[in-house]
């Protein structure tokens, strides 16, 4: 923001009648006083002149003096200041009598003092040393700085550091710099930002008190005269603990009736079985990849992603009976790592392999077995050798097992990231949609291994000799259970399935031909042997992306002995499920957890060890790099535990439901730009308990405390089909589903699964299953999809929301996240300074509503199409499509990311391209040659969004085909 220095000479509308009662009189010798800088309602116009309106709700400041001399005689001409504040500005107005005004200084940071200026000081903390000086003089010109210490008052580098924007004006009423004549005076109005004071935490809270000096010089030095606001003891301005204490008064509060969850609570399915309990808390990772515990059991090996996605990746370990402070990296590549498998005569050869693909910065890529020997407990980097390769780009496998015969299972996926674009599913000689059976031990010719003469095909020559089973999409994670030997691949579905399998020897999968157990690709030629169908198979509305877990050997669940533990990486979910070689005994659920599980894994004892992503969300501080947990037994209830409301009217959510109307302390709200819905429209509820605020947070959807939830109406034709109810309890969220009967008197909680409707007129309709509400209201959104304030800005929503004190808000977060340039905000850039005030959570705002985020409507046409395309997606496709949102394609559809950073235009499509010549995700220009369009348009699989919806949105398709005929080559 540029700095204004403007000056006009003029008769002063508001004269120097300092006589006149002020609300606080700064009395020589009775101490620091206290003065007030109240809220402005509407900013004030910075002119110089201070006629606006809201000048006359500030307290006046007067009284200036000289308290270090005797009897504190008061300053020879007056001085008046006010003080007001709102979000974003500090703003003072300072009228002061001068018989002659007059500057010697036009230059920024000039030595202003030496004649005429007003001085103002601001120390945020009586704790903490760091204070602000801003002066202004006739000419408008400033002089600002931030002192970390007092003592660097006298170091002029001491207020170098930044740049500040202060914003001043200044009338005089007579004629500058002319001592012939006899003037009145000068006023001085101007504004400073919060963003200023980003050294000292920023914005004050409303009630919170800073020191201040007011102050002012007189005359041209050395005869100027001195005075202040404030009773020093000495003549010395930068005396900062003698200073006054300032007040800053909030806006007028709202009352909040109080809502108090006492229906809301535990779970339709009854208390909870197992718990997960954080393993190494102290550990300081990214997101997390896998873990293995290392021969001898002292140390754990893992291996993290930096910054998620395509992030640099690191090995590393930890001790085993550590916390996790202590651990250490071990070795860093341009690769993708996704395995860590020890050889059984690892304290002999010292041997570890790594499943890996590479280079990660740019194609042509492979997935690779690497060898590394381990010299006094590391990798040593120069051992390196790559024991197998195959050209894979997408659908890596490269998961690692070792049997008991010492032979080495590894998994390789279609290698294309699409719908097996190469057609390497059903080919045989490929190293490509197989699990590999090969014997590192015993190297052949040039390769560093050699294929085990047991293996089913090896002598069959259409197979590649190593194959051990074929037809395998994107298997995630293998394990060998040494004492059944069963062998478990978990495996990521493509459309509509997910599944695992205990591998047979020869086996033919399938893929691409079925997609599971299901026709897929069908017009393609299928290898020579029938298809063997998944050992465990879900559909994407219980499951997302299934991770593949472990055989359970360990002492703490002796039910679970033997059983295949395994998880999902997009829900959450642990299930298990026991085979006793010839069939599926049983299969449950064990824990619904909010991880984003990569792997599913034992530590040296066998117990169950979950691994978790974490989540890539840039909330500074609320990003989670994931950890890992280890699954234990829920403790019993500790009382007894009331049964979760099976009807919408015991909910507590409503007084009356014929009406819908709010029950006491709930909060109706809404939206600038719902989710499509089949046409449905959206009545939306918040209920908060009493006492507990929402966390504001700068992108995704706002933090809710435990015990809050969130109804959503769904409205078609005048009648009710559902209320969808989505509530916090022990820092994971649920989402639970409430039909409405015929009569509309009544909604009924829905079954878990969710149910297929058909409506009058023959309408498809779809409730549901309460895995399908998370797979939107995903970790990587932070759960709430309609809580953020481009959604709540309208109309006096958000004001309300303030004054009724619902909203916490860290302001320095907020404008960290706002990607403000760093090193050019005040006091040393938007950086906390260390050793100072730190950012003080408030109900205020971040910034004022108009300059808040707002989504347009999608009708709005007095929006760029661009910004109602981009919001459509952002609302509809960007809870899935961002990082580690679960989406499987890079794609992005934030609609605050540029353009260039979508991934999607003129980008390729990575999962198929529905027979479109030369097609792309978005072909700028060419709606035709852009997948997206048949993707949003079809309700079939492959269809966006792939859940919650039966019926295409026309309005939608016109603006998305509409924008993307816009964009130029």
């Amino acid at each position: 923001m540029p700095r204004v220095f403007s000056i006009f000479c003029a008769s002063l509308p508001l004269g120097f009648a300092v006589a006149a009662a002020p609300d606080i009189h700064a009395a020589a010798g009775t101490g620091a006083p206290t003065f007030e800088c109240r809220w402005a309602s509407t900013p004030p116009v910075i002119d110089g002149r201070g006629t606006d309106a809201v000048w006359q709700h500030a307290a006046k400041i007067d009284g200036f003096s000289q308290p270090w001399l005797p009897g504190a005689p008061a300053a020879k001409e007056g001085t008046q200041v006010r003080l007001l504040w709102d979000r974003e500005w500090i703003y003072f107005l300072a009228e002061m009598a001068d018989r002659d005004v007059a500057f010697d200084s036009r230059e920024h940071n000039g030595e202003l003092w030496k004649n005429d200026a007003f001085e103002f000081f601001l120390k945020p903390s009586e704790q903490h040393t760091g204070y602000y000086e801003f002066e202004v003089n006739p000419a408008a010109a400033v002089f600002d700085a931030f002192f970390g210490e007092p003592e660097r008052s006298r170091d002029s580098a001491g207020f170098r550091r930044g740049e500040f924007h202060v914003e001043a004006k200044v009338v005089v009423d007579g004629t500058v710099n002319d001592a012939r004549d006899r003037d009145v005076g000068w006023t001085v109005e101007g504004r400073m930002p919060w963003t200023d004071f980003g050294a000292t935490g920023g914005r004050p809270a409303p009630g919170e008190t800073w020191r201040i000096n007011l102050a002012r010089v007189n005359g041209r030095s050395p005869d100027s005269e001195l005075s202040s606001a404030v009773p020093l003891t000495k003549a010395g301005f930068h005396r900062t603990a003698e200073y006054a204490r300032l007040r800053f008064v909030g806006p007028e509060p709202l009352p909040r009736s109080p809502w108090q969850n006492t229906a809301l609570r535990g779970s339709p399915d009854g208390p909870a079985s197992f718990a997960a309990r954080r393993a190494w808390p102290e550990l300081s990772a990214h997101s997390l990849v896998t873990f293995a515990p290392a021969p001898g059991g002292e140390w754990a090996w893992f291996i993290e992603q930096e910054n998620g996605w395509d992030g640099p990746m690191r090995l590393r370990r930890l001790r085993h009976d550590g916390d996790g402070r202590e651990a250490e990296a071990l070795l860093e590549l341009d690769e993708l790592w996704y395995s860590i498998a020890f050889h059984p005569q690892f304290a002999e050869n010292g041997f570890v392999f790594i499943g890996a693909n590479g280079p990660r910065a740019s194609p042509p890529r492979f997935s690779r077995v690497v060898r590394y020997t381990v010299r006094d407990g590391r990798p040593d980097p120069k051992s390196r050798l790559v024991v197998i390769e195959w050209p894979s780009d997408g659908h890596n496998g490269a998961a690692l097992a070792f049997a008991n015969d010492g032979l080495l299972f590894v998994t390789s996926g279609d290698g294309t990231s699409q719908s097996d674009l190469d057609r390497v599913g059903q080919d045989p000689r490929s190293l490509r949609a197989k699990i590999l059976r090969i014997d590192v031990d015993h190297p052949s010719g040039r390769k560093a291994y050699s294929v085990p003469r047991d293996n089913p095909f090896i002598d069959d020559a259409r197979f590649a000799p190593e194959t051990w089973a074929y037809g395998l999409r994107n298997p995630w994670r293998l394990t060998y259970d040494p004492i059944s030997g069963q062998l478990w691949s978990g495996e990521n579905g493509q459309d509509q399935w997910e599944y695992a399998r205990l591998v047979q020897r020869g086996a033919n999968y399938g893929w691409s031909l079925y997609e599971g157990a299901h026709p897929f690709h069908q017009n393609q030629r299928a290898g020579p042997h029938p298809v063997t169908f998944p050992t465990i198979e879900f559909s994407h509305a219980e499951f997302r992306s299934l991770t593949g877990g472990m055989v359970y050997r360990g002492r703490q669940f002796p039910e679970l002995t033997g059983a295949y533990v395994f998880g999902d990486f997009n829900t959450g979910r642990v299930w298990a499920a026991k085979h006793d070689g010839t069939h599926l005994a049983w299969m449950r659920e064990l824990i619904d957890t909010p991880f984003s599980l990569t792997h599913v894994t034992a530590d040296a004892a066998g117990e169950i060890v979950l691994v978790d992503y974490g989540s890539s969300v840039s909330y500074l501080a609320a990003k989670s790099g994931g950890g890992f947990y280890r699954l234990e037994r829920a403790p019993p209830p500790s009382g007894p535990t009331a049964e979760f409301p099976r009807r919408l009217s015991a909910t507590g959510l409503f007084a009356e439901l014929r009406q819908l109307a709010p029950a006491e302390g709930v909060i109706p709200y809404e939206v600038n730009l719902p989710g499509w819905h089949d046409g449905a429209k959206g009545q939306h509820l918040l209920a908060l308990p009493a006492g507990t605020t929402i966390e504001v947070r700068p992108s995704k959807g706002w933090q809710l405390p435990n015990g809050a939830a969130l109804a959503q109406t769904l409205v078609l034709d005048g009648r009710r089909i559902e209320t969808r109810v989505l509530l916090r309890q022990q820092n994971d969220w649920a989402g639970y589903t409430y039909r409405w009967n015929e009569a509309q008197t009544e909604a009924e909680l829905a079954d878990k699964a969710g149910a297929d409707l058909e409506l009058a007129g023959g309408r498809s309709w779809r409730v549901p299953s309460r895995a399908e509400c998370m797979m939107c209201h995903s970790r990587e959104a932070n759960f709430v999809l309609s809580l953020n304030e481009a959604q709540l800005n309208r109309g006096d929503q958000l004001a309300r929301w303030e004054r009724l004190g619902i909203l916490s808000v860290d302001s320095a977060a907020s404008e960290r996240g706002r990607r403000f340039e760093r090193g050019t905000r005040g006091g040393g850039g938007w950086r906390q300074q260390a050793n100072q005030r730190t950012a003080v959570a408030a109900s205020l705002l971040p910034r004022s509503p108009e300059h808040l985020r707002q989504l347009p409507a999608l009708g709005d046409e007095s929006a760029s199409l661009e910004l109602r395309a981009r919001s459509y997606l952002g609302v509809n496709c960007a809870h899935c499509h961002t990082i580690n949102g679960g989406g499987n394609s890079a794609m992005e559809f934030d609609s605050q990311l540029p353009r260039e950073r979508m991934r999607a235009i003129d980008e390729k499509p990575q999962h198929g391209d529905f027979g479109v010549k030369d097609a792309r995700v978005i072909a700028p220009g060419a709606p035709d040659r852009s997948v997206l369009i048949p993707r949003i348009v079809m309700r079939q699989p492959g269809q966006m969004p792939p859940v919650g919806t039966r019926t295409p949105d026309a309005e939608g398709i016109r603006v998305i085909v509409e924008w993307i005929a816009s964009l130029k080559e």
